[in-house]
């Protein structure tokens, strides 16, 4: 009986384990911080490149349909934390990406950083709220919306919206930002991870444990 009781408290702490507690990243086993390292790493290039298509070939798209365009940068704190399903996964996700997007040079610099931040407690906040035991593409999609309202939240208070735009324009900014955050963001992260989970590459990892549909 003693023993069942310790092993009930230490489920009981591990259930509470928050992204805000160092101790819990200490949960993270080693093949878990390389994979969440290299999807970040990854996921940077991918935020860096979109960056060029901003500056350049999206320039042209006026506010705020432009937010259309923003889920992109919600990736980071979606595949990530769909892939290990830890707490911090989606800091983790979002800061590592938005640090590669900045080292390899873009019209933001280290402002880069903020956002990731910001997108990254967005999107930690939906899976904090499920206590990270649920990551289907409703609450992948929800990740990525609520993380798309902080990063214009952001912005509005970085570049002032509230000066240039009128209310109406920036609530509806707000509601395409969230909805390219759900698509963009947790469709995209959702459908990437399960394509690397078919090839093995993720074996042993929390989204391998998961039912998959079989192929064919």
């Amino acid at each position: 009986m003693p023993t069942l009781h310790r092993d009930k408290e230490r489920t009981i702490s591990s259930d509470s384990r928050t992204p805000w507690s160092f101790g819990g990243l200490k949960s993270w086993s080693t093949r878990e911080i390389v994979i969440a390292a290299v999807l970040a790493v990854a996921v940077g290039v991918i935020f860096w490149a979109w960056d060029l298509l901003w500056a350049t070939a999206f320039s042209a798209v006026p506010f705020p349909i432009s937010y259309l365009l923003v889920g992109i940068w919600m990736v980071g704190g979606l595949l990530v934390p769909y892939v290990v399903r830890k707490p911090g996964a989606a800091l983790v996700g979002e800061l590592v990406a938005a640090f590669v997007s900045m080292i390899l040079v873009n019209q933001w610099g280290f402002a880069v950083i903020l956002s990731g931040l910001v997108q990254g407690v967005g999107a930690e906040l939906i899976f904090a709220s499920l206590r990270y035991r649920k990551y289907s593409l409703p609450v992948l999609m929800a990740a990525g919306a609520l993380a798309g309202v902080f990063s214009i939240a952001l912005d509005s208070f970085v570049y002032s919206y509230w000066h240039i735009y009128s209310l109406d324009s920036i609530l509806l900014g707000v509601v395409l930002v969230a909805l390219s955050g759900a698509v963009l963001g947790g469709v995209l992260s959702k459908a990437l991870a399960d394509g690397l989970a078919r090839t093995g590459v993720l074996s042993g990892l929390a989204i391998s444990k998961g039912p998959r549909r079989r192929l064919g």
